[in-house]
């Protein structure tokens, strides 16, 4: 029965040999053929060696069929990866229909790469109707919060604005009290699509990125679109809040009759 089982074995380890031979032929690429040295060649001489083992049973031939099997599962692999990077550093391309090149190179994004640096604050003790004056002459729709010491302490919106005049009057208010203070801010090494999912969860337009507690820039939805397309455009994309906010706007001068 031994025997049987293990001449099928070699049976299907040679079949396996000679598809993996016939994807070394054929195949496009040096590195379609390694996948077929690697995984077939591989899988077959395994399996002529174990068929080996179980004609032999434990005798020195099947140890040493045991062995070589071991080897082979651990240097094939490694010798398959070793040609491959190989070939990739002397300049052998891959075939012009592969569709993935894990070989070459990312360049991680961080902020301190896609970050505004010229970054406009407010004080936390500045009228409200300032940082909506800042907030329609610069054409954005967010500021840091910074205190005396340049120290973040919130952010002011749009949103927090057009929240906070649908419950109290902000002719007399301060930044302080419409403000956002707790603030999701990121280091200057933080990765760009950790930025990016997080301002996507939390339906944010801008994360101030802050070092040693002060804020170095801004990264806004447009800087990430910017990189993505390669392409500047200053112009507004959201113009509901836009329109909402520079009502607000004059109506607010025309009740404080400016």
């Amino acid at each position: 029965m031994s025997e049987i089982i293990g001449y099928s074995l070699i049976s299907v380890g040679i079949l396996f040999d000679l598809l993996g031979c016939v994807g070394l032929i054929r195949l496009p690429d040096v590195y379609n053929r390694l996948q077929a040295a690697t995984k077939s060649v591989t899988m077959g001489t395994c399996m002529i060696l174990f068929g080996v083992f179980v004609k032999s049973g434990f005798t020195p031939l099947g140890a040493k069929a045991l062995l070589c099997m071991v080897f082979i599962l651990i240097t094939s692999p490694t010798a398959a990866h070793a040609l491959a990077r190989g070939a990739y550093k002397a300049g052998v391309r891959l075939w012009q229909k592969s569709v993935c090149d894990f070989y070459e190179p990312v360049n991680i994004l961080r902020a301190r790469d896609v970050m505004s640096r010229e970054v406009t604050f407010i004080n936390p003790d500045e009228k409200l109707e300032k940082a909506i004056e800042i907030l329609t002459e610069k054409k954005i729709s967010g500021l840091p919060v910074v205190n005396s010491e340049s120290t973040l302490v919130g952010i002011i919106t749009e949103k927090d604005i057009i929240s906070y005049s649908a419950k109290r009057k902000i002719e007399k208010a301060k930044v302080r009290e419409a403000m956002t203070a707790k603030v999701t801010s990121f280091p200057p090494e933080a990765e760009v699509e950790k930025i990016a999912d997080t301002i996507s969860k939390n339906k944010f337009r801008r994360v101030p990125i802050v070092e040693n507690g002060k804020v170095v820039g801004i990264v806004s939805r447009r800087d990430i679109i910017q990189i993505l397309t390669k392409k500047k455009d200053p112009t507004p994309t959201v113009k509901d809040e836009d329109d909402l906010f520079n009502s607000l706007n004059r109506k607010k001068r025309k009740v404080g009759g400016g």
